[in-house]
């Protein structure tokens, strides 16, 4: 399996979401959430589900051999957006962020780490991440992950 430079770092971002406590690998039901939150019934009918962990080389060797790379990473950010936006208001509340997390098996954050994580992304200081807000920080992780200067 090689992948793109692009590839890797893109991979690395989605296996970093569903790897929430840092282990080193994904759990089965996080991988099938991972392909339910890409819409893309075409992909996830191609791609067998695991039945034991995945480490990032098994998860990126799934994705490589289907994968068409015409998704971008906002649009996956996008689905992850809708996905953790349960009341579809267009806004992440500090309820929903702790929800999501806590499906995707990170439940050692506390109320007060969620409350910063939203502090630190709500730059228009009304209690909610928006879709905009969403993506800067994303994008900003995604600028870390690849070693850039983030100003």
């Amino acid at each position: 399996m090689s992948l793109t430079h692009a590839q890797e770092i893109e991979f690395k971002e989605a296996f970093a979401l569903f790897d929430t406590t840092n282990s080193g690998t994904i759990q089965p039901q996080a991988f099938r959430d991972f392909l339910n939150l890409l819409n893309n019934p075409e992909l996830s009918s191609k791609v067998t589900l695991p039945t034991q962990p995945l480490d990032f080389k098994a998860f990126a060797a799934l994705l490589a051999n289907n994968h068409k790379g015409a998704e971008t990473s906002d649009d996956a950010y996008l689905a992850l957006f809708k996905s953790i936006n349960k009341d579809n208001s267009g806004n992440v509340s500090s309820a929903e962020l702790r929800s999501a997390l806590q499906h995707f098996g990170n439940s050692a954050l506390s109320e007060a780490d969620v409350d910063e994580i939203v502090h630190e992304a709500d730059v228009s200081g009304d209690g909610r991440i928006c879709l905009e807000e969403f993506l800067k920080i994303m994008q900003k992780s995604e600028k870390k992950l690849r070693g850039e200067h983030i100003v």
